[in-house]
């Protein structure tokens, strides 16, 4: 039988040490890719460490998913943070980035240093149009589990409109989504009768069926089978498995989880007095004052790295969401890049571990050299860090707020739909001739209709590049 436990608890009575923390994530970072490294973690701290049950890593994955900035990161921090509190999330978050960072950083000046050789140069003009058919096939997935309401696809061709269209910033894009995705969830509130039309498409389908048929009866399943589905608008972005909440210092948790093992993360703390959360804010202020010094020694830096805090503050919807604006950004505001060197850079991202929000380390190379590659992952990834720490006691006392999660699913469906813009972008530059076209839609029909990892099909395009495009 677990022990009793208290919130009085000493910070180091989880018995993980930050060192142990350290190794664990490193680890992640290396043999974890883009989105894999949440399934990763998750044998990791679960299974072979026992840091948590399935459900408080669940728990971590959905504010992660909630939250705006890349989900690997996110739940980095938040599982660091609730094992030994600030210093834990920055261990973990630190160390997981280390493998990407580094090879990221080296493939940036190979690319840059040798770039202009005819054989390079036909190597990643080859990524270029490979990168093309992978985004095309990740936004296809990302609409088909993120836009799953009529209101939510209206949502996604607003945010494809703000951007393509209107050229709007992210914050406006935020503010305008945000506005009418919280209005609509007052207006369900309040007419009850438009949960027919915010349901996803199969609820709209049964409620069409039903009007039209028994007046609300289905005589196959009996009278609930018409249940208004707006609460399922976020279901793809909360596991259904997140039933419970870790007890620890709580009063009023939910029921005991039904592991047969004691976590660390139970036995570890919820600070939420006034005092912590003052000292916590305190903390990061300093680290974000510190940063903002920094990065204001060099104007270019300065730029790059205002652009990645605001762009990770504000943007929900995944790593992948981030895109737009990073390229809207360092190609169009900026010029830092072109159109084909960002698709390069993606194409680099995907072949390194780690979020595909590395290729800020890219940018920041081109910007700045080594001090702008660090700068441009710290900023990028700063924001969505900060905020994870500072809700993640109150969240993990709290659970979920259903209407929260809907507002949030609404404002990640206009985000899904500003990837296309990137998509759009980046074909008029790069799909220039017949066998780039090839290449791109080989590409999407491999990772579309296969089991074949990512990493795979870019080092077997790679391949194909050096031998079609040298």
């Amino acid at each position: 039988m677990p022990k009793e436990r208290t919130g009085s608890a000493p910070p180091d009575e989880t018995g993980v040490g930050l060192w142990r923390l350290a190794r664990t994530f490193l680890g992640i970072g290396l043999s974890s890719f883009s989105l894999a490294a949440l399934g990763e973690t998750q044998e990791r701290v679960t299974k072979k460490r026992k840091w948590f049950t399935a459900d408080e890593y669940m728990q971590g994955l959905a504010l992660a998913q909630l939250l705006p900035g890349a989900p690997t990161v996110n739940l980095s921090s938040y599982l660091g943070f609730r094992l030994r509190g600030l210093a834990g999330a920055a261990v973990a978050s630190v160390f997981f980035l280390i493998p990407c960072f580094l090879l990221m950083l080296l493939l940036s000046h190979l690319y840059f240093q040798y770039g202009r050789m005819s054989l390079v140069s036909g190597l990643f003009h080859g990524l270029g149009a490979l990168v093309i058919g992978l985004i095309f096939n990740t936004i296809l997935n990302l609409f088909r589990s993120g836009v799953k309401t009529s209101f939510n696809c209206l949502m996604a061709l607003a945010g494809f409109l703000m951007v393509f269209w209107f050229q709007m910033g992210v914050v406006w894009i935020l503010l305008i989504a945000g506005g009418a995705s919280v209005a609509m969830v007052l207006l369900n509130i309040r007419f009850p009768a438009l949960a027919r039309w915010t349901g996803d498409w199969e609820g709209l389908k049964k409620s069409n069926a039903v009007s039209a048929g028994s007046a609300g009866y289905n005589l196959q399943r009996g009278p609930d089978s018409h249940n208004p589905s707006s609460e399922k608008i976020c279901d793809t972005l909360v596991s259904e498995s997140l039933k419970s909440l870790c007890p620890a210092g709580s009063e009023n948790a939910s029921a005991p989880d039904t592991s047969d093992f004691e976590s660390a993360c139970c036995r570890a703390p919820l600070h939420t007095d006034w005092r912590r959360i003052s000292l916590l804010i305190l903390s990061l202020t300093l680290i974000l004052t510190v940063d903002l010094a920094l990065i204001r020694l060099r104007p270019e830096v300065m730029r790059m790295g205002g652009a990645f805090l605001r762009i990770g503050a504000l943007t929900f919807g995944s790593g992948y969401a981030m895109l737009p604006f990073i390229q809207n950004a360092v190609v169009t505001q900026f010029g830092w890049l072109t159109n084909q060197q960002f698709a390069v850079a993606l194409a680099l991202s995907l072949i390194t571990p780690g979020p595909v929000t590395i290729i800020g380390v890219f940018i920041g190379y081109k910007v700045a050299g080594i001090t702008g590659a660090l700068a441009g992952m710290v900023n990028m990834y700063l924001p969505a860090w900060a905020i994870t720490t500072l809700v993640a006691a109150p969240y993990a006392r709290a659970g979920r707020a259903v209407h929260v999660k809907k507002v949030i699913g609404s404002i990640v469906a206009a985000f899904i739909g500003t990837l296309v813009v990137v998509l759009i972008k980046l074909s008029a530059n790069t799909l220039v001739d017949f066998p780039a076209i090839t290449l791109a839609a080989s590409a999407f029909i491999v990772q579309r209709f296969t089991r074949l990892d990512t990493v795979w099909i870019v080092l077997g395009g790679a391949l194909v590049s050096l031998a079609v495009f040298h």
